[in-house]
């Protein structure tokens, strides 16, 4: 794809460094390597130059890195500047670069990474592994975005997408048998091609959850009634002083997210308002976002007040457990303030459930809650997986979804167009996430989060 337009950009973090970087992509990228240095350098050779501006003045010196369409990042005739890193410099030279031609301007956000997709230098999901590898924040979540980078994840999907055109091809060269014609042969392919489609489905969703799991953290919900000391652990276990802490029942009326990180995994930590029955309007409302909150959740930790007598305890548990119960996610209960009982720190299970005895305040039991969310979180294998996005896992559904109902016309009907035009249906589903279908508002939706210089 050829753009009349050439874009420019610094490409590393703006402020004063000891190195500045600009990226020049596009048809006047050799009409700015003439003016600006006096020649086009040798191709991906290291050439030191002088940066000249319009009266053939020093500007900067440092290194040109030609690289001509179509081996560049983007595709395109590609020009990168190494100078000094000062933002005075960086703005001189920029300014110097857009006179050079009216057809040169600033790059939109994401713009390099948007034209080496459109420009087939990457497919959909490599593009958005580049904004994950930047944002990563452990080493498991670095290693996942550089696999996807690499093309694993959309290895997996090709290889989907794959068996869906075999299967395709099939049924379509067998599309002018009509319905009584279909014989055992056909019935009996077409459930073999279901029983691969199925498996094949199961371990692409299974992973790419966990994808996302590594991507987006375990979110784990703090909740309990009012005063247990929902956020002293909620400050603890993220080592700030995040939540206001007060002996007034209340003091949380909204939402508070906090990041941590455990074994490599990070966790999304939510503090949540006091769950009781209440008249105050507003705190009201925190309540109706915690129990939201608790169904997208992965782990709930319900905090009871250890003072309590034990019908008091038992009481909370029926009022509000009972509810939580049906969101059908893992709970533990941590019971608090040991610190004021003066009893052990262990782990003890009551009807199936875990509960944890600390102090949020004193820290004591704290790792013992630490050790046991690791041992509730899946089993992640952080050597072979890839970094999955919302967009990526909600696609596969849709497939997903498509296939079985597939599966169950063809069950009732028998009819070889319907299942190829549900075929049909899977297979766009599937290639939105690499990007081979796409549309211009899910690319702009993609490519606008990228940092400006990528």
């Amino acid at each position: 794809m050829i753009y009349n337009e050439t874009i420019v950009s610094q490409i590393t973090c703006p402020g004063k460094s000891a190195v500045g970087i600009l990226r020049i992509s596009g048809i006047q990228a050799k009409t700015v390597a003439v003016a600006l240095l006096g020649q086009i350098p040798v191709a991906r050779f290291a050439t030191y130059s002088r940066f000249l501006d319009k009266n053939n003045q020093i500007l900067d010196t440092g290194i040109a890195l030609w690289f001509p369409t179509p081996h560049s990042f983007t595709g395109e005739d590609v020009l990168e500047l190494q100078g000094h890193g000062s933002p005075l410099i960086i703005d001189l030279l920029i300014k110097r670069i857009l006179s050079i031609s009216k057809d040169v301007r600033i790059a939109k956000p994401g713009e390099f990474s948007e034209r080496a997709f459109l420009n087939g230098k990457m497919d959909l999901i490599q593009a958005e592994s580049i904004d994950d590898l930047i944002n990563a924040e452990t080493e498991s979540s670095l290693r996942a975005s550089l696999h996807s980078l690499q093309g694993n994840f959309s290895f997996f999907i090709k290889e989907l997408i794959n068996l869906i055109i075999e299967f395709r091809v099939y049924i379509e060269s067998n599309i002018d048998f009509s319905e009584e014609d279909i014989d055992i042969n056909i019935e009996d392919i077409v459930n073999i091609k279901f029983e691969e489609l199925d498996e094949k489905f199961f371990k692409i969703q299974k992973t790419a959850e966990e994808g996302n799991l590594l991507r987006e953290g375990k979110k784990i919900i703090i909740v309990g009634a009012p005063n247990a000391g929902k956020s002293s652990l909620l400050n603890i276990l993220s080592s700030s002083n995040r939540a206001i802490v007060t002996n007034i029942p209340g003091t949380t009326r909204d939402l508070l997210y906090e990041h941590i990180n455990i074994n490599g995994i990070t966790c999304e930590l939510i503090d949540t308002a006091g769950l009781r029955h209440t008249k105050n309007k507003v705190e009201n409302i925190g309540i109706v976002r915690a129990l939201k909150e608790i169904k997208k959740s992965d782990h709930i930790i319900f905090v009871i007040d250890k003072t309590m007598n034990i019908p008091e305890q038992k009481k909370i548990y029926h009022e509000f457990i009972f509810n939580l119960l049906h969101y059908k996610v893992p709970i533990t209960f941590a019971l608090n303030k040991n610190d004021l009982v003066q009893s052990q720190c262990y782990v003890e299970t009551i009807k199936d459930a875990s509960c944890i005895h600390i102090s949020a305040k004193t820290g004591e039991g704290i790792d013992i809650l630490r050790a046991h969310i690791m041992k509730v979180e899946k089993n992640i294998s952080v050597k072979s997986i890839f970094l999955a996005r919302r967009r990526h896992i909600n696609q596969i559904n849709l497939a997903y979804k498509e296939f079985l109902s597939a599966r169950k016309e063809w069950k009732l009907f028998k009819n070889v167009e319907c299942l190829a035009e549900s075929l049909n249906i899977i297979q766009r589903f599937l290639d939105e996430i690499t990007g081979k279908y796409t549309s211009s508002d899910l690319l702009n939706n993609i490519f606008s989060n990228f940092c400006i210089g990528k």
